[in-house]
């Protein structure tokens, strides 16, 4: 019953903010469920108003998980029925360590549309998931840009090997929570149990996002000696990052060294044709009747991630819901007009200037300068303006009048330079990438 109560949690997951998501609906537990009637556990502290204001939202994703139209019930538990469960477990170093991500069982290899950018991805994972205990793919380090697929490969390998044989110890966590975990164990003095838990306790580490351990080399350290005791008693380890480990910026050699053992794989973005193919995967998984010109437009028009392709499903979802209306173009375009600001991100014109001048370490009065600079000013100022133009609204001549009032030739030439290495490098393409992120956070 925790399973269906998970599938909603991700569904709110998809329309809230992390913020929202993580305070009122993360740490909410499915207690009771009967024919016509489900209750809610909710932790002490917060605030009754917040559930009734989502009360809609909420219906409608329970709903979609369960098909069952019954309203929910909101149990608001007092302090003192949550402490003692806690206690329970508190001596537990499994609870110590506790992950702040679970497995989601929505992620599993048969909803997971691979199309001919991520099929050795796919096939890889799959594999490792066949044969948890030990294949030539190990460590096997999968990487690409935000929203591609990676924490879907990586959570469908722990679930399908729990379901194959409930025994196993898998342990799933994302770089920030094991950064966390050592920091907590090194102020407790726990640091050997830490160590003896990964060495002696885990069958398959799955763990995400390993690019957050830049310049973290204590963190480093501590997981390099994790890894070789695991490696050597054939364990199998699956990580996941933005870049390829060796441009994974200040990883420590011998980390590059040790994940360059198994097969590193990478996921790029879908083209139109999986874009559709998962866009009627994500319609049938909540059975909706969507045509085929809708989901063509929505996969001409949303060609970022597939997170964001997930999300205009659920907009779609919610529009169709509150107009009552079927879902048709009007609503379609409705939804795009929403989602076209994440895809096209309004963003400061000085955040892209710093983000830039930090990567090339340029000062900014050298970028906005007139005259050409050095190469590597030129270099940076051309990825600036294409930043710029990815980023804003702003107008071609509004960029070149930033930097020392270029005309618009000028900055048309820096977009077509640095689209035209981007199609050649894959390795600029990924910096490019990274940038964006950076002056989205």
């Amino acid at each position: 019953m925790q399973v269906e109560w998970e599938r909603c949690l991700n569904y709110l997951h998809g329309m809230l903010s992390d913020t929202v998501f993580k305070t009122y609906f993360a740490q909410t537990k499915l207690v009771s469920q009967t024919t016509g009637h489900a209750v809610i556990a909710v932790p002490p502290g917060l605030d009754v108003k917040v559930y009734a204001a989502y009360k809609d939202l909420i219906r409608l994703a329970w709903k979609d998980v369960s098909h069952d139209d019954s309203p929910i019930e909101f149990d608001f538990q007092p302090q003192d029925v949550y402490q003692p469960q806690a206690r329970a477990t508190e001596n537990s170093f499994r609870e110590f360590i506790k992950p702040s991500v679970p497995l989601s069982g929505s992620f599993r290899f048969e909803n997971f549309v691979p199309g001919d950018k991520a099929q050795l991805a796919y096939n890889a994972a799959l594999a490792v998931a066949r044969n948890p205990d030990g294949t030539q793919y190990n460590p096997l380090f999968i990487y690409g840009s935000s929203g591609l697929g990676k924490t879907h490969l990586l959570q469908s390998i722990g679930n399908y090997i729990l379901e194959e044989d409930p025994t196993k110890r898998v342990i799933y966590l994302t770089s920030e929570d094991f950064s966390q975990q050592y920091m907590k164990c090194l102020q407790e003095k726990r640091i050997t149990e830490m160590s003896d838990f990964y060495r002696n306790e885990v069958d398959i580490l799955l763990i995400d996002d390993i690019q957050n351990w830049t310049g973290k080399y204590e963190t480093q350290n501590e997981f390099f000696l994790i890894f070789n005791a695991l490696h050597q008693a054939g364990k199998q380890i699956v990580l996941t990052s933005d870049a390829p480990a060796a441009e994974v910026k200040n990883l420590s050699d011998r980390l590059v060294s040790r994940f360059s053992w198994g097969l590193t794989v990478d996921i790029q973005p879908p083209d139109v044709e999986t874009r559709e193919a998962i866009l009627h995967k994500k319609a049938e998984e909540r059975h909706l009747e969507i045509s085929d010109e809708v989901i063509r437009y929505l996969a001409e028009n949303i060609a970022s991630n597939v997170r964001c392709l997930e999300s205009a499903i659920i907009k779609l979802t919610l529009q169709s819901s509150l107009m009552s209306h079927d879902i048709d173009m009007n609503i379609a375009q409705k939804v795009v007009t929403e989602i076209a600001p994440t895809l096209r991100r309004r963003v400061s014109l000085d955040s892209v200037l710093h983000a830039v001048s930090q990567h090339y370490e340029v000062p900014e009065t050298k970028l906005i300068e007139p005259g050409r600079g050095t190469k590597e000013i030129s270099k940076a100022r051309q990825v600036a303006m294409f930043l710029m133009r990815e980023l804003s609204p702003i107008s071609l001549q509004s960029i070149g009048s930033r930097f020392g009032g270029k005309d618009h030739s000028t900055v048309v030439h820096a977009i077509k330079s640095v689209k035209k290495e981007m199609e050649t490098d894959p390795s600029f393409a990924r910096l490019i990438e990274s940038l964006k992120n950076a002056i989205h956070d």
